[in-house]
């Protein structure tokens, strides 16, 4: 692990204590860890949906030696640490049993922080409402078992369980005049504050503790309420869970029906999942669920292609971007008609979605879009210009991801005529955007254009709008402005942002290769105080944008280097742009690497809180590895494989390495088309024709590899191409079988 993040997929459950236990494969935790459970507020009384704040305290007698795991994401399919086991196991159920039920599966994981447990307590803050729905009242004892906490340096990844204290707790039935007052508030604080869907979860904030107690609430009342909110993109998933939690499910889903009809009522995609589970029978089982699911969704997006010419403004606008959003996603095309005519409703009521939405359709639901139809917004949003004070800001962001994807749209619709508007943009003293968006032109260079580049370089105070010039400098300019760029680095050599230095010094080796290796050399020496550690990232990051053989030696002498960070960055560079000639020397300092670090693993695992040096060591000698087992210049076969196990440091490098190895035994070896001119062949990931080309010819003569296309565009001309290629060098590649393609 290099950082305080993790990504995992969790199974999610809720069991009765009568059998909780015989469900869990965790080993269970040493007795100097230690969970409190306790109700913050130290309340024991609550009315059925009334909101049930826990606390869970982590705490343990053996500093530095478990780490803790404080994530603290919702049950929306990312994560479920916790086991809620209740006495008695009737009288309540899981809310949100029905809509785990009626999907196949889930995306897990999300960004935790991660911790090392001590004697000062760890708390989570966590609602029981989230996982568990009271149904009648009684008095309740609850455990909580949890899987936050694991062994510092433990031999198999893993949590271990540690169960908490036993609470006991009184529900008492909710009265109207209870129901009606809390709905009363909650409604108020929600309607008197303003969604932020960007800030941090705060169990103090008003707006959020408004929104869980309209969540929680349980009445036919609170469950249209929450329909009828539901595009408060901060509340979204609340209110979803809300309404499939709900115990009147009928009266939730005819209260959709209702508004989804409505002309003034925006749809959007989480509206239609929601109804969808609404829709699935209580009684349905987990094997029929989500077909009827499905089937459910796939009629509710039928009815809202129907009511679309009622809608009007934003309820349009919305509306129409859901049904787009789910074509373009499950890359189905629209009836050319309908299309035709989603796109006219969504150029005319365009303004009436978010920025983030606007930006979104732009950029990545443009196949569901007729095209000639954008045209007119296209050039609109494209020419709008607006001098963001921050271009990171998320408004800045938002707004330059819509009109860069217009800018480019409208260049690839009309290319003579957005020329011009191109030109403009990289000629302001601030241009919005670097050459992944203004780089289009088929131009080679650009002589009119770098003179104000360099100008503007030299004035610009504002890094983003640096590094955009840097961007176009490296794309568009001749030798030149050479002495001018190069007099600005001298300056500033390795004291720049890396996204500024990176591109002119990729600039310089285009223009006058010699002279920029001795500023790269420069370069990556520099470090210390005032100096921005960009040799970490320098040899990828330029070559990415011009290799030169010089990189290479340079590259070679970085394996020495004593920052293993820097020993990481050349051995990237090396597994993807070396030559041939770099494999043997890579192969001389992973073995040194290895005998250094033979018996000492724990040393180099990660460590909350403790300083990242060792951790940088292990990414080294894992770069070393990766490079030697999926380098491009060279073919790790069986043998070379095994040597690999051999030299690996800790079980996932070995897991690592083992994986290639099964990869390479497994017939037929396979060649995978990713689409855009990229490919898996074997381990290997080629990220054009031609390399997949190189890379086919490194094979033994004789060898026979099996074509994936998937399905994707191109994919026919593609296999031609490699396959010929392949027979140069008696290498055989078989089409993809017929059963597959299908």
């Amino acid at each position: 692990m290099r950082t305080g993040f993790l990504l995992r997929l969790l199974l999610l459950s809720i069991v009765p204590l009568s059998f909780a236990h015989a469900q869990l494969v965790e080993p269970a935790c040493g007795s100097d860890v230690k969970v409190v459970a306790q109700i913050r507020g130290e309340q024991s009384v609550f009315h059925i949906g009334e909101v049930i704040p826990l606390d869970l305290a982590f705490t343990s007698s053996s500093p530095g030696k478990y780490q803790f795991d404080n994530a603290t994401y919702d049950r929306s399919g990312r994560l479920n640490e916790e086991q809620f086991a209740l006495e008695p196991s009737s009288g309540w159920d899981d809310p949100l049993a029905l809509y785990f039920r009626s999907y196949t599966g889930f995306i897990g994981g999300g960004l935790r922080g991660i911790g090392v447990l001590s004697e000062k307590p760890e708390t989570v803050h966590l609602e029981l409402n989230e996982w568990v729905r009271f149904d009648s009242p009684g008095v309740y004892k609850l455990r909580v078992s949890s899987r936050r906490v694991s062994v510092i340096h433990a031999a198999t990844y893993g949590g271990c369980e540690v169960s908490s204290n036993e609470l006991a707790l009184k529900i008492v039935a909710a009265t109207k005049e209870w129901q009606q007052g809390t709905l009363k508030q909650a409604l108020a604080d929600v309607d008197a504050s303003k969604p932020n869907r960007y800030a941090a979860p705060d169990p103090a904030d008003l707006r959020r503790k408004a929104i869980k107690t309209l969540r929680y609430l349980g009445t036919t009342a609170a469950a249209r309420e929450m329909a009828r909110r539901m595009g408060s993109e901060d509340a979204e998933w609340d209110f979803a869970a809300g309404l499939i939690g709900t115990p009147d499910r009928d009266a939730a889903l005819e209260e959709m029906k209702t508004l989804l009809a409505d002309p003034s009522f925006p749809v959007s995609a989480r509206f239609i999942s929601t109804m969808s589970v609404l829709a699935v029978p209580e009684e349905a089982s987990p094997k029929t669920a989500p077909q009827l699911r499905a089937d459910a969704e796939a009629g509710f997006r039928q009815d809202l292609i129907a009511a679309l010419p009622a809608k009007q403004g934003t309820a349009a606008a919305v509306s129409t971007q859901t049904i787009v959003e789910e074509s373009a996603i499950r890359s189905q095309s629209l009836p050319p008609d309908l299309k035709r005519g989603m796109t006219r409703a969504l150029v005319t009521n365009f303004d009436k979605l978010s920025v983030e939405k606007q930006a979104e359709l732009l950029q990545y639901r443009w196949p569901a879009l007729d095209h000639e139809e954008m045209l007119p917004l296209l050039r609109k949003v494209a020419t709008q210009y607006e001098d963001f004070p921050q271009l990171r800001a998320i408004n800045a962001w938002n707004s330059l991801a819509a009109s860069g994807a217009a800018l480019q749209h409208w260049y690839e619709l009309a290319p003579d005529e957005a020329r011009p508007a191109i030109i403009k943009e990289i000629l302001r003293p601030k241009p919005r955007y670097n050459d992944s968006v203004l780089g289009m032109l088929p131009d080679k260079s650009l002589p009119e254009v770098e003179q104000p580049l360099a100008d503007h370089l030299i004035s610009q105070s504002d890094f983003d709008v640096r590094a955009n010039i840097a961007s176009l400098i490296a794309r568009y300019a001749t030798g030149g402005i050479e002495p001018a760029v190069s007099a600005y680095l001298d300056e500033r050599l390795g004291k720049l942002e890396c996204s500024v230095q990176e591109p002119l010094l990729a600039y310089l080796i285009k223009v006058d290769p010699e002279s920029a290796r001795v500023r790269v050399q420069t370069a990556m020496a520099a470090r210390g105080e005032g100096f921005t550690a960009c040799n970490h990232s320098l040899l990828t990051g330029v070559a990415r944008l011009q290799n030169n053989s010089m990189l290479q030696d340079i590259a070679i002498k970085g394996l020495d280097d004593p920052d293993p960070q820097v020993v990481e960055n050349a051995a990237a560079y090396l597994k993807d742009y070396g030559s041939a000639s770099a494999e043997d020397v890579l192969w001389e300092h992973l073995t040194s690497w290895s005998q250094r670090w033979m018996g000492r693993e724990n040393d180099l695992q990660y460590v909350p809180g403790r300083k990242l040096d060792l951790t940088y060591e292990l990414g080294a000698g894992t770069n070393l590895q990766q490079a030697l087992a999926t380098g491009h210049a060279w073919l790790a076969d069986e043998a070379k494989l095994r040597r690999l196990i051999g030299l690996s440091i800790g079980p996932q490098q070995r897991q690592q390495a083992q994986q290639i190895l099964d990869t390479w035994m497994r017939r037929p070896w396979t060649v995978q088309f990713l689409g855009r001119g990229q490919f898996f062949i074997l381990q290997y990931n080629e990220h054009s024709v031609e390399a997949a080309k190189e890379k086919l010819s490194q094979f033994p003569a004789g060898s026979t590899l099996q074509w994936s296309g998937g399905g994707l565009q191109d994919q026919d001309k593609m296999f031609e191409e490699l396959s010929r290629a392949a027979a140069e060098h008696q290498v055989k590649l078989l089409p993809e079988p017929v059963s597959a393609a299908k």
